[in-house]
């Protein structure tokens, strides 16, 4: 016996109400808005909090993906934190929006600049970096934009990672004056 196809009408609904929901979910308020719970500042925009406040909301909503994945909370390490917040200056001066800017040091060089590295352990690194203007500069924008993209997500809910250094500079790296906040979060373990 063959199986009957619905027609067309009935699968329309259905699948616009599927695609609507799917894209409910990657840009309606949902987790992002959870996430941003307690976290200070989280929703500030650009120059509407200061570059500490800032920095703590990120980490703060990097933690709660980081727990909703199970995962351990992200310790504050002011050598990362010292990293992170040259290269945020470098790129902003620089004209530049990269992980490594003309006359920088790369990752690595910029950990062991900030004491971070060398160790007599093993060790692991990584950046996140990014920028928005207005209400796409503040802290829970930031952190949703990582999310859905899978190298930062990876970054993210790297489950090796027990270190995090963030550097918050208002300002674009690549338009002067813009209302806008630049982001680099540096990630990193020692064993």
């Amino acid at each position: 016996m063959e199986r009957q196809r619905p027609p067309i009408a009935t699968l329309l609904p259905a699948t616009l109400l599927g695609a609507f929901l799917a894209l409910a979910l990657l840009v309606g308020p949902g987790a992002s808005t959870a996430a941003a719970a307690g976290c200070p500042g989280s929703d500030a925009g650009p120059r509407k909090i200061s570059n500490e406040t800032a920095a703590r909301a990120i980490v703060c909503l990097v933690n709660k993906e980081r727990r909703r994945h199970g995962l351990g909370r992200l310790k504050f390490h002011g050598e990362l934190e010292r990293a992170a917040r040259g290269h945020t200056k470098r790129m902003q001066k620089r004209d530049c929006f990269d992980h490594v800017c003309p006359g920088e040091r790369s990752l690595v060089g910029r950990y062991e600049k900030a004491d971070y590295l060398p160790c007599r352990c093993s060790w692991g690194a990584g950046e996140n970096i990014a920028w928005g203007a207005g209400r796409k500069g503040s802290p829970r924008r930031i952190v949703n934009a990582w999310m859905h993209s899978p190298p930062h997500r990876a970054n993210i809910l790297r489950g090796s990672f027990q270190h995090a250094g963030v550097g918050v500079r208002w300002g674009s790296p690549t338009r002067r004056g813009a209302n806008a906040g630049t982001y680099t979060l540096d990630f990193g373990y020692k064993r």
